[in-house]
């Protein structure tokens, strides 16, 4: 994993760091693109890739006694790439079909929207794809200048997760990590956006439903107060179909398929989201219930036995996600670039357990004051 993304690109390369995910797979100096993608699914496993707005990671999945094919294989990609011509030109028509691909999935695109408005002027408002523009203009010269500025020794971390011990582990790193050359630091600078002002924002979309973003700023991934917004997160939209949102507008009055919260936290920021998609004559009730629930998290204390159940969920949830090997692999990955060391879910289960119910009641008049949540609505297209 490389502490590298979207938000580290500007406006006339973004994409470049999705891009160079696409085209790592397209052949190395030692092996062509069909020996990469077999190498690993020959032997049953799987290699695959992704980016987001700060991290790149490429990962693979195999039997344990694979698993020196597998750091081979992610080692070689990473850092011995050539990225032909011919196949750059390939690439950039599959991301524009991505791109489209996005845009005719509102439950995506709104999200990514949303992100332009709430990080105005600034790379995490960034598309992560790039844009229909930027990705066409993409050259080698990009790829390479990106790589030699982030790509180096202070932001890359290998994580393995499995039946192997510390010391193999180790082996397999200086075997074939260790002598690859790096620069050792990253010595550009991410800035921190600027809050932008509240805003209601409407977009002409040919959609059978109208779609619905509300939200705000919220923690930064080195704020205290980020763990109780989790448990609020959880309570208020999370995976649990009996998430007070999902019951209010779901359940209660059949007004969605589908409504859900999420909290995304940043090196220096963070954003707080409600989403779902209603029939047009439904979405103003929907937002009056979604401000009613937020009014209840401002002004209702939890009781004793609120806060431990709202807990109990939120923890139980957790530890089957982090019992996923691929999940753990990037949690560990991420943790140590984040935080420089592995931050794992008995930590993550102390904070919880600490968080009080005037915490909640502080948090939520911090980040669900009226006078701060905005809108983003895909409308459909007037005739």
């Amino acid at each position: 994993m490389i502490n590298a993304g979207s938000r580290d690109e500007n406006t006339e390369n973004n994409g470049v760091a999705h891009f160079i995910e696409h085209t790592v797979f397209k052949g190395t100096s030692k092996r062509k693109s069909h020996h990469i993608l077999r190498r690993i699914e020959n032997v049953g496993g799987e290699l695959n890739a992704y980016t987001t707005r700060e991290k790149t990671c490429y990962y693979a999945s195999c039997l344990k006694q694979y698993a020196a094919r597998a750091v081979d294989l992610l080692a070689d990609i990473t850092f011995n790439s050539i990225f032909p011509e011919k196949e750059l030109e390939k690439e950039k028509k599959v991301i524009l079909e991505e791109i489209d691909m996005y845009d005719d999935s509102p439950e995506e695109s709104v999200y990514d929207d949303f992100y332009t408005y709430i990080f105005k002027d600034h790379s995490l408002g960034f598309n992560i794809l790039g844009t229909k523009t930027t990705v066409p203009a993409l050259t080698g010269t990009s790829i390479s200048e990106f790589i030699q500025a982030h790509y180096t020794a202070d932001k890359l971390v290998l994580s393995i997760v499995g039946d192997l011990s510390k010391s193999q582990v180790e082996s397999l790193g200086r075997r074939f990590i260790e002598k690859i050359t790096l620069p050792q630091k990253d010595t550009s600078q991410r800035v921190m956006p600027v809050m932008v002002p509240q805003f209601t924002e409407a977009k002409e979309k040919d959609f059978s439903q109208t779609h619905v973003m509300m939200g705000t700023r919220a923690y930064s991934r080195n704020d205290e107060k980020r763990f109780g917004l989790s448990l609020i997160n959880n309570i208020l939209g999370g995976a649990g179909m009996s998430a007070r949102l999902n019951m209010e507008v779901r359940e209660k009055n059949a007004l969605v398929y589908n409504i859900g919260s999420h909290y995304s936290s940043y090196q220096d920021a963070g954003v707080f989201s409600i989403y779902f998609a209603a029939d047009a004559k439904n979405v103003r009730r929907c937002q009056d219930i979604v401000y009613r629930e937020l009014k209840k998290m401002r002004e209702n204390k939890f009781s004793p036995n609120q806060l431990k159940q709202a807990k109990i969920q939120l923890l139980g949830q957790m530890a089957q996600i982090v019992e996923n090997n691929n999940v753990h692999m990037q949690h560990q990955a991420r943790s140590v670039l984040d935080y420089g060391t592995f931050y794992g879910f008995q930590d993550f289960m102390k904070e919880i357990e600490n968080i009080t119910a005037s915490q909640i009641l502080e948090i939520s008049n911090e980040i669900f004051d009226p006078e701060r949540i905005s809108v983003l609505i895909y409308e459909q297209e007037k005739s």
